[in-house]
């Protein structure tokens, strides 16, 4: 039964969007992504989340990037695992559920708004701290900093896309600096879909707006040279298991224009602790 009354500011509020499309995927004969929690919250929160029914690609899109994410993030802890890790804008997510090894140092940043919803579900513990803050500003880095004095992987998982491409820059400026040797893992959409995602993303529910693209995301390495992307996987050109998943019209334009597929990604860069030519080693 619903009960929780929900008060998000604009782009808060699109954290509701992908808790939906994870607990819908729970009625999924195969799921792309198990995520009971979302589906029990689901039922706790009193909002139209029928809006959303009828974005199916939208749904779709958001577990295959949740998996994208969870296979970085994994995979970066298999190989790395006292890393402690930092998930900006970490709304309602349940990656910490999903991914925990018993020993994770783990805080959840995000907007005052969105942390007060948060606690209302999720509570801290003596490895999970919450911080109610912007990203965008400082002072949320001395609590970090406070806890670890070593590097750390960022997530920011639906954020920078509705960052304007310059506190996209100050953002990996300011890790590179407070941080030094850190990763960020995060997603990216060329700016073509940029320029029409609006138009059939369920994000058009809300009053939110995309703001940041970019047609290569190699151009990354270029804003700063202690910048070194390590890893991407392409939304859906590398889970072409779930094609069918999509409407047929989108299907069939990601036939014919594999290119389609690329558009979106998620992608893990390194942020070097001095500048380091082309050609060194990468995480």
């Amino acid at each position: 039964m619903n009960s929780t009354t929900i008060n998000l500011g604009t782009i808060q509020e699109t954290l509701l969007i992908t808790l939906w499309a994870r607990a819908v995927e729970m009625k999924q004969l195969d799921p792309i992504l198990t995520d009971p929690k979302a589906a029990e919250l689901l039922t706790q929160i009193d909002y139209d989340f029928q809006k959303f029914f009828q974005e199916k690609s939208s749904q779709t899109a958001v577990c295959i990037r949740g998996k994208a994410f969870d296979k970085i993030v994994s995979e970066f802890l298999q190989k790395y695992p006292q890393t402690p890790v930092v998930e900006i804008g970490a709304g309602l997510n349940t990656r910490f559920e999903r991914l925990d090894n018993g020993s994770l140092r783990w805080f959840d940043l995000d907007l005052p708004d969105a942390m007060t919803v948060r606690k209302s579900f999720f509570e801290e513990s003596d490895r999970r701290q919450f911080i109610s803050a912007s990203v965008l500003e400082t002072g949320w880095i001395e609590s970090v900093k406070a806890s670890t004095d070593g590097p750390i992987l960022f997530i920011a998982e639906g954020v920078l896309l509705f960052f304007s491409e310059q506190q996209v820059k100050t953002l990996f400026a300011t890790l590179a600096e407070q941080f030094p040797g850190s990763w960020i893992v995060f997603d990216a959409i060329s700016r073509l879909l940029l320029a029409v995602r609006h138009r059939f993303d369920a994000v058009k529910h809300t009053s939110a707006k995309f703001q940041w693209g970019i047609w290569n995301i190699q151009e990354i390495e270029t804003w700063d040279s202690r910048y070194q992307l390590c890893r991407s996987l392409y939304i859906p050109g590398d889970f072409n298991q779930y094609l069918t998943r999509f409407p047929w019209m989108e299907y069939v334009l990601m036939k014919l224009f594999p290119g389609f597929q690329r558009m979106s990604g998620v992608h893990l860069v390194k942020l070097s602790s001095k500048n380091k030519g082309k050609g060194q080693s990468q995480a």
